[in-house]
């Protein structure tokens, strides 16, 4: 329903701009994807899925190792209850870890995924002021635009300035 009335808004004042009015686009999915920081934003994110699925897998190991043990006839009843305890502690950090691992990474993804966005919309604000635009729309995987055409697309301008900042 947000979506639709966002693309309802968006209707109304483009049909409201004079035809004289000074329009450009920028798709965002594109300049997220392919910048320098886009591209450091989502190897970082790679270090940390990696770094967290290594030591899943290091747990992962451990209980099949201790499964194996508890199958064994000649354990006693004492050491077994141990393994067996055992077992349940491995079994909540592997949990606690994969929790911690979703909190984590979306927590980075979504910080990135701000950054990233507040640093667009200024340079798009710096192109709209040289270039005298009375509005830029944004596009990507998530938008309101339907369609916009390639002589309003400033995508690669923006992604040009993005990658000079530092």
């Amino acid at each position: 329903m947000k979506k639709f009335l966002s693309v309802l808004m968006m209707i109304f004042v483009i049909s409201g701009i004079s035809k004289a009015a000074n329009l450009a686009y920028v798709d965002m999915e594109k300049v997220m994807n392919e910048s320098e920081k886009g591209k450091k934003y989502k190897k970082d994110l790679e270090n940390k899925l990696s770094y967290y699925q290594n030591k899943a897998k290091e747990l992962q190991n451990k209980i099949q190792d201790l499964q194996k043990q508890l199958q064994s006839p000649a354990l006693k009843d004492n050491v077994k209850e141990e393994k067996r305890k055992e077992l349940r502690d491995l079994a909540r950090q592997l949990q606690s870890l994969e929790a911690q691992a979703n909190e984590e990474l979306a927590k980075m993804k979504a910080e990135a995924e701000k950054n990233m966005v507040m640093e667009i919309k200024k340079i798009a604000e710096k192109i709209a002021k040289e270039r005298n635009l009375d509005a830029i729309f944004y596009g990507g995987l998530v938008s309101g635009v339907l369609y916009a055409s390639p002589k309003l697309d400033i995508t690669n301008d923006v992604l040009k300035e993005y990658n000079k900042q530092k």
